[in-house]
């Protein structure tokens, strides 16, 4: 009984034997405690305290409800339920039109995208590339050029490319009636701020220096600014037309010069009265790399005949050759020294 010398109040009212004792106070377990208590102890007032509780919560009777209070407290309890339903109803709902609108945000975003963006092929230095669009029209394209188109093509009612550098284009014919022609048979090539509108054909459009060269091989076009779609410029096979800043230069028929216009497509350049500086300005543009004249006076020296644009060596040699210049590389330029020098 020693440790009950020390107890609190707590202690006496989380003791079991001290519980049972309190509430059956005639069994023969508890006279040990009876006797314990009538010893005076110094915590004595510990145990009156915790018997007191005891005694407190024994002497509780049960409360028996009334019909009417157990009908109320039933209502109140079924409606706490319904309520809790009725909202987990409206969250499901909440997150079921979340996800739908989610949904369909994502989709709406989906098909903006698809209609809205861009297809692009590009070629680097010294690269070509031929590309089939899908309408089964080709595309070639020369070094440091691009052409891109919708994503969308088949769903859109023009064809329409837009091309960078130089690319010779071979137009699927889909028109059989040439009195009649639909939106959908019209094909669009935009280069800058000029529009080629042809129906089959083929043509080539070069865009350098901030000047476009457009050579027709096949069939017929129509070129405008893209602001002005009134004023026209018609091209019969065989001619050559030159724009620059919004104006049209008178066309051409030159049916060589557009030849050699689209001889780069079989890897080489046919030369008729060109000048050195153009075939310098030719190479800078295919393969990304400078040649320098030590004697700027050849530049204007003309050259005639076919040289080879399979390789920048092949270029850089053959024009060497014609110049009679020793030849020195230095990372991305050429210098060309004539050997009488």
């Amino acid at each position: 009984m020693e440790k009950y010398n020390v107890y609190t109040t707590q202690d006496f009212l989380d003791d079991l034997d001290f519980v049972q004792h309190a509430k059956y106070p005639d069994r023969l377990t508890s006279r040990q405690l009876t006797d314990w208590r009538a010893s005076e102890p110094t915590n004595a007032a510990a145990y009156d305290e915790a018997m007191f509780y005891m005694r407190g919560m024994l002497g509780l009777q049960r409360l028996q409800p009334t019909d009417a209070f157990a009908d109320a407290l039933y209502e109140d309890i079924n409606e706490d339920i319904q309520s809790r339903q009725r909202r987990r109803v409206q969250r499901l709902r909440f997150r079921w039109l979340s996800g739908v609108a989610a949904a369909a945000v994502l989709l709406l975003s989906g098909v903006f995208w698809y209609f809205t963006s861009m297809i692009t092929i590009a070629t680097g230095n010294g690269e070509m590339a031929t590309i089939l669009l899908p309408d089964s029209s080709t595309v070639q394209l020369n070094a440091n050029s691009s052409i891109a188109y919708r994503r969308a093509w088949s769903w859109l009612g023009n064809r329409e490319v837009y091309s960078t550098g130089e690319a010779l284009f071979h137009v699927k014919h889909l028109n059989a009636d040439t009195t009649r022609i639909k939106e959908g048979e019209r094909f669009f090539a935009h280069s800058s701020d000029l529009v080629v509108e042809v129906l089959g054909t083929k043509f080539n459009i070069k865009n350098r220096d901030n000047s476009i060269a457009v050579s027709l091989i096949e069939g017929r076009i129509a070129l405008r600014h893209k602001d002005r779609p009134n004023e026209m410029q018609i091209l019969s096979p065989g001619q050559m037309i030159h724009y620059m800043d919004g104006t049209f230069q008178q066309p051409s028929q030159e049916p060589e010069r557009v030849a050699q216009a689209t001889s780069w497509a079989e890897k080489n350049l046919v030369a008729e009265n060109l000048s050195v500086g153009e075939l310098i300005n030719e190479f800078r543009y295919i393969y990304g790399r400078e040649i320098v004249i030590r004697d700027s006076s050849l530049l204007a020296k003309r050259i005639d005949g076919r040289i080879s644009l399979k390789s920048q060596e092949s270029v850089i040699y053959s024009l060497a050759n014609i110049l009679q210049a020793d030849v020195q590389m230095e990372k991305d330029t050429v210098y060309l020294t004539p050997k009488n020098e």
